[in-house]
């Protein structure tokens, strides 16, 4: 199954700069999604949002090929789609059977947060790139450790910690969707990351990278497992 073909929906640039939200719109705890609302490639309020104006966005502007965002929208609907569509806000919904759970690279846990797990926290953001071992990029191996940091936080301060294997799955498939969509020659940009997360924006110059499907997903998140086991190794 190749590709969903250029539609020229998005031909016109001019269009889809970024906006920063208003206070009555509908936003995700998912940076990327939040960042296409943000430039138009989805709907700026964030509501209403169907299954194919989601596949087209993750296609033809995050990268994903046909089939790695079909598996990851249908999950999404079939969680909290409500008569075909969905509004980011959604997104946040907190259940053993949701795609959002504890442990988040940017946003705090449901139990912690007063259910505002969908909202950016500057804090935990910044434990992210404190992550980094020279200030300026982070590699495959500094998300990897964040990664394990921010599991084991949320297992040793949240009480009503919610753990399941689909979590486990999504922690390290999302990490491994960060790291294609903002990685240059093997790392990521401290800059570019503050963008994506702080402003929920393309960085500067930014370009998505040829098509990531399954298997390079798989490939991608086996790297970034085996670089948490390695540093699990050396503890």
């Amino acid at each position: 199954m190749g590709n969903l073909k250029s539609t020229g929906a998005f031909s016109d640039e001019s269009k889809y700069k970024y906006e920063a939200p208003g206070p009555n719109d509908s936003r995700s705890s998912c940076p990327a999604l939040n960042t296409l609302a943000n430039h138009g490639y989805l709907p700026r309020d964030g509501n209403n949002i169907t299954p194919e104006v989601l596949q087209r966005a993750a296609q033809e502007k995050i990268g994903l090929s046909w089939l790695t965002a079909k598996i990851i929208i249908r999950q999404a609907y079939k969680t909290v789609g409500k008569n075909g569509v969905l509004s980011l806000s959604d997104l946040s919904y907190h259940a053993p059977e949701s795609m959002e759970h504890d442990g988040s690279l940017s946003r705090v846990d449901a139990a912690l947060s007063n259910n505002q797990q969908g909202k950016f926290n500057q804090e935990r953001f910044n434990k992210l790139v404190s992550f980094s071992k020279d200030g300026e990029f982070l590699t495959t191996e500094d998300v990897a450790a964040a990664r394990l940091y921010f599991k084991a936080d949320s297992q040793a301060n949240n009480p009503q910690y919610l753990w399941n294997n689909d979590a486990e799955a999504a922690i390290w498939t999302e990490a491994s969707i960060l790291l294609h969509i903002l990685v240059k020659r093997g790392r990521i940009s401290i800059e570019d990351a503050k963008l994506f997360f702080e402003e929920e924006t393309f960085p500067h110059g930014w370009q998505k990278y040829p098509s990531f499907g399954v298997l390079e997903l798989r490939s991608a998140t086996k790297a970034l497992k085996n670089a948490a086991r390695e540093l699990e190794e050396r503890q």
